[in-house]
């Protein structure tokens, strides 16, 4: 059985935002589902979130599956969370053997392993040891901690394990998607050459399926589920400019008629490549473009300008292809004035959505290194989702004049008459109402 822990949407986004969240699906235990069937083991999903399980439910689930073995996701936000349930099935099924792996393992291994009192704690990713786990279990038992390395070539993955979950209850976030809230997420890559200081997955090798690989799945995905739309969750789409031509020309020779979005740099995108991708079916992509001060992209090595971004924006608006900006609020060496420009940046940039999180140094980053030179930084780890303001720069006083920035950013940005009187304009469909009701929930949620 593998789980994702308890998590609440109220607590993910640190707001009230009704039911306008988003789930994602878990692909990282869909694709250890899948090599573990591919096996013959017998395996089971609870993904809590979506299914809005407590403790005692998942407990509930896991008496009545009983299986050998039990695997965790860790993030840092549920590191909490995540001990009580490891606890809690040693204590009710003693048999039973644990193991734990994701993000938050990947950096703090031994304190995991102290924390949970699991069997073996994995770091990294753990498709490379999954079935060696299960067949010799004792062994990496005595190790406690396993090593498993990144995923060399991703080609060699089975396609996640999808039909051990309900695919409709998987709904994008109301900016993320076009036709359906049902748009089915993928993953081409993993890994990212980048060197952003408050992202965990910076300069941490950028490894690609093949284009026919991905083909395949996105030809099986509409044949078996009816797909309409994708969602591409890599952390940069674009960083393989002939990958992606070559992915655009396949999607448009094999007239696979589906829209869908990526996330990608700035500086990864040029005229040729957007109107490929553009006449493939990308009509949105994600940005993080984070500050409107250069002092403030220096100091977390953005590694680009205000003025180069602002180009950009300016030319994949040109080919009709939505933008999702990301802004970062509360970041090192930020103050108030310099959080006001950066939402004035956003405002002048006009993308069709723009997120403003709060700075949030995980372990693993190298702000998080480096968060003494910068600022406070507080312990309580339940709140590292990017939404509370856990992080004080020295330029703020206190974490809720962070918090007040981050209302007034989203404020300011959503409840412009101009961009509202666009918004509606832009409407078309029944679609498209329901869309704007929950954006409008969201903003509302995280500007009050």
């Amino acid at each position: 059985m593998l789980i994702f822990p308890p998590l609440a949407l109220k607590h993910r986004y640190a707001n009230d935002v009704g039911d306008s969240g988003g789930n994602l699906p878990p692909l990282g235990l869909l694709y250890l589902a899948a090599i573990m069937e591919k096996a013959g083991c017998e395996v089971q999903i609870v993904d809590s979130p979506v299914e809005n399980l407590d403790l005692e439910q998942v407990l509930e689930r896991v008496g009545k599956f009983n299986p050998n073995w039990v695997g965790v996701a860790a993030i840092t936000a549920l590191a909490e969370k995540t001990s009580a349930l490891c606890q809690a099935i040693r204590s009710k099924h003693p048999t039973i053997k644990i193991f734990v792996g994701g993000p938050h393992p990947t950096v703090r291994p031994e304190e995991v392993l102290k924390d949970t009192g699991a069997d073996v704690v994995i770091t990294d990713e753990a498709e490379n040891v999954i079935l060696d786990l299960v067949k010799d279990f004792d062994r990496f038992a005595e190790k406690k901690i396993v090593h498993a390395g990144k995923v060399k070539n991703m080609d060699d993955l089975p396609l996640p394990a999808r039909h051990l979950i309900d695919l409709k209850k998987y709904t994008a976030l109301p900016n993320n998607y076009k036709v359906t809230p049902n748009s089915i997420h993928v993953v081409t890559s993993r890994g990212c050459p980048y060197p952003c200081t408050f992202c965990f997955d910076a300069n941490s090798g950028f490894r690609q399926r093949s284009v026919p690989h991905v083909l395949a799945e996105l030809k099986m995905l509409k044949e078996k589920y009816g797909a309409l739309e994708i969602a591409f969750w890599d952390d940069t789409f674009t960083v393989n400019r002939k990958w992606v031509m070559e992915f655009s020309n396949a999607m448009i020779r094999e007239k696979m008629n589906l829209y869908w979005g990526c996330y990608s740099r700035l500086n990864l995108v040029d005229a040729e490549l957007l109107a490929n991708m553009k006449k493939a079916g990308c009509w949105t992509m994600f940005f993080g473009i984070e500050s409107g001060n250069q002092e403030l992209l220096d100091n977390i090595k953005k590694k680009m300008t205000v003025e180069q971004m602002a180009e950009k924006v300016r030319l994949v608006q040109s080919y009709g292809i939505e933008i999702r900006g990301s802004f970062m609020i509360g970041m090192p060496g930020e103050t108030p004035e310099m959080g006001r420009k950066t939402i004035q940046y956003a405002i002048d940039l006009d993308p069709t959505y723009a997120q403003f999180s709060l700075t949030t140094p995980y372990p693993g980053t190298a702000l998080y290194k480096e968060v003494d030179q910068w600022g406070v930084l507080n312990d309580q780890k339940n709140e590292y989702h990017g939404w509370s303001p856990v992080f004080v720069p020295k330029g703020y006083r206190d974490a809720q004049e962070v918090k007040t920035m981050q209302k007034e950013a989203f404020r300011r940005f959503y409840f412009r008459p101009k961009y509202i009187l666009k918004k509606l304009l832009k409407i078309r469909s029944i679609i498209d109402v329901k869309r704007n009701l929950k954006g409008l929930r969201f903003v509302i949620g995280m500007s009050n």
